[in-house]
């Protein structure tokens, strides 16, 4: 069962504040839509305003839910998601985040220093990959609905869904790698079904902070909708030019938020 959590007093915040969260909740949402990634600028954004870290997490899953929904309806009313693995990976990303979210409340904390280091170097090798392997998300090579697919589907949904709901920066990044590189679809496409099932990790763990009240939603309300209309634009801009677009976008975030997290652990020593 989850408890709410205890939480230091949360600071007051201006309008002018609320403001400027709008505005990089926008350009989050735009890059998350695109390539993943917009955590990279949502959660620093409410920490340096003296945020409690179990807010931070709180608030910024409500955001990164409303861009991720967005995002999901914006490539499904275009056709550009595959329906069987964007609606199976969709439900095992809800139940790995929950996990992952309930994993973090028992734990109280975990060491930032080693995950981050852990996982931005893996951002890193998988961008490296993706760049020296042009060739990948070009052009579909998707082969159906096999058990093979299906299993990889599986196993994503639930393990980079744990980690979202556990941890969270770089999990659109992850799940479109797996969709382009192992699904072999191509990056726009690969994109929309990593959307979906970023949006069911974000439910799941959203669910949870909102149990635990963390959730402060003064800040949340018009910065989901922000993140929302930064989603939508990403995501028209993502269909109208193509997989070599996206592509780039990939590259670009998955480096940012590898580089953001590697200052953290050169920072914190």
């Amino acid at each position: 069962m989850c408890e709410a959590l205890p939480s230091a007093p949360v600071p007051e915040i201006e309008t002018t504040h609320i403001l400027i969260l709008c505005l990089v909740a926008f350009i989050a949402g735009l890059i998350d839509a695109m390539a993943g990634g917009g955590g990279i600028f949502t959660m620093p954004a409410l920490a340096a305003l003296g945020i409690p870290i179990p807010n931070v997490a709180g608030t910024n899953k409500f955001v990164a839910t409303s861009g991720s929904s967005t995002a999901t309806i914006s490539f499904l009313a275009r056709g550009k998601l595959d329906k069987t693995i964007a609606g199976l990976g969709f439900c095992c990303s809800v139940v790995g985040s929950i996990a992952g979210a309930l994993a973090l409340m028992q734990l109280g904390k975990i060491d930032e220093g080693l995950t981050k280091g852990i996982f931005g170097g893996l951002l890193i090798v998988m961008a490296l990959y993706m760049f020296f392997k042009p060739q990948f998300g070009g052009e579909s090579a998707y082969a159906g609905p096999t058990a093979r697919n299906l299993g990889i589907t599986i196993a994503a949904g639930l393990v980079i869904g744990f980690y979202d709901g556990f941890f969270g920066p770089g999990t659109g990044s992850f799940l479109v790698f797996v969709m382009v590189r192992l699904l072999k679809f191509d990056f726009v496409t690969g994109t929309g079904n990593a959307k979906a099932m970023n949006f069911g990790s974000n439910i799941g763990s959203l669910a949870t902070f909102i149990v635990a009240k963390q959730v402060i939603w003064p800040i949340a309300i018009p910065m989901g909708l922000a993140n929302a209309a930064g989603a939508y634009v990403g995501s028209t801009l993502a269909i109208k030019n193509g997989a070599k677009f996206v592509r780039w976008a990939f590259l670009v975030a998955a480096l940012a938020i590898a580089g953001r997290m590697m200052w953290f652990v050169v920072m914190k020593k």
